[in-house]
């Protein structure tokens, strides 16, 4: 994997807007339209560019953004992607069910230092043939090289056995979104 460059935006939003189409817990905060998604990729960028590592695979058909729990920077351009995804991501009627939602989730978050998976996408064509997993794996070697459990949540079924054959461990749940939404650790 490599570390992300400007000429990779627009290639790494396409791929997350993609493969997080349908995800229960992406469209609980915004919605199931593909534009909602696309505002909450550029936000989460955006973010992940300031508080912590985005990376592309060397094949170009995955991505990663990974934070740093300890790491909560909040430049006035960060300010800006919260207020847009707000009102152009979530809506006003949804906003204060997606606070509630961040809230419990930071909650049942680690108080020490962790690497947090966001987002990790494939090109939906591409899912399935090992893309993920070489993601995976690099950023849990990078994780152990800087003596950090990583963690992560996901609604999506099917990826509880891969985060699982990872060495990753349920450490809490919840359903009161409306699904079923597990946390993973990896120490």
């Amino acid at each position: 994997m490599r570390k992300f460059i400007e000429q990779d935006r627009e290639k790494i939003i396409n791929i997350l807007v993609s493969s997080f189409e349908g995800n229960k817990s992406v469209d609980f905060v915004v919605g199931k339209s593909a534009s909602g998604r696309r505002i909450l990729m550029e936000y989460s960028l955006a973010n992940c560019l300031e508080n912590g590592e985005v990376y592309v695979s060397d094949s170009g058909k995955s991505c990663v953004l990974i934070k740093y729990s300890d790491r909560k920077q909040k430049p006035f351009s960060l300010w800006i992607w919260d207020l847009k995804l707000a009102l152009q991501g979530i809506g006003i009627s949804r906003i204060s069910k997606v606070l509630k939602r961040e809230s419990s989730i930071e909650a049942v978050q680690p108080k020490e230092p962790f690497l947090y998976v966001w987002f990790i996408g494939v090109e939906p064509e591409n899912q399935g043939k090992g893309e993920g997993s070489k993601l995976l794996k690099s950023v849990l070697d990078m994780a152990e090289d800087k003596k950090l459990p990583v963690c992560l949540e996901t609604s999506t079924e099917r990826n509880f056995k891969w985060y699982e054959n990872f060495g990753f461990s349920v450490y809490a749940s919840s359903a009161q979104f409306g699904f079923p939404f597990y946390f993973y650790r990896k120490d």
